[in-house]
């Protein structure tokens, strides 16, 4: 009798004891319906509407989502511009800025749209090609974290109509 109750109170401290549960679980959310994606930009700024592209695709779209009618359409725009640092206002580092427009829309229409921007900075050297991978990096960055906000607002959208694949 002792051993049994002795034995219960070891599988109920065994199993209560671990006390560490995950916050936030880390799930994939999706649309269960396709989502197409188009990025557009004025110039060609090395790989920022392929990457851009990429990463939404990868964030809405699953592999079992069916056909449907949503249209993602994103219009990059980037800036670069030099920030006056020295006392002389000689240009040490500079600024670039990386703003995307959307617009969502479904087979009746628009659902939302919005604008979202985002910066960065690196300095400027004497040397052409640090600063060519300076550039592509924090443009990297600075898409990837773009395209995961926009993402994200996608997926939390509500609208005031029901969303019609």
């Amino acid at each position: 009798m002792k051993i049994k109750i002795l034995f219960t109170i070891l599988v109920v401290y065994f199993f209560s004891s671990c006390a560490y549960k995950p916050l936030y679980k880390r799930a994939n959310l999706y649309y269960p319906h396709k989502v197409k994606i188009v990025i557009k930009s004025k110039e060609k700024y090395e790989n920022n509407a392929s990457t851009m592209k990429l990463l939404l695709d990868e964030k809405l779209n699953a592999k079992s989502s069916k056909d449907s009618n949503l249209k993602l359409v994103v219009s990059i725009d980037r800036v670069v511009s030099s920030m006056g640092i020295n006392k002389d206002l000689s240009s040490d580092a500079l600024m670039l800025v990386i703003e995307a427009k959307y617009v969502f829309f479904d087979k009746k229409g628009e659902l939302t749209s919005g604008s979202l921007r985002n910066t960065g900075s690196f300095n400027y050297t004497n040397n052409n090609y640090a600063n060519i991978v300076s550039l592509e990096d924090t443009s990297k960055k600075i898409v990837k974290s773009l395209s995961t906000d926009l993402a994200d607002l996608i997926l939390a959208l509500s609208t005031k109509r029901k969303i019609s694949p």
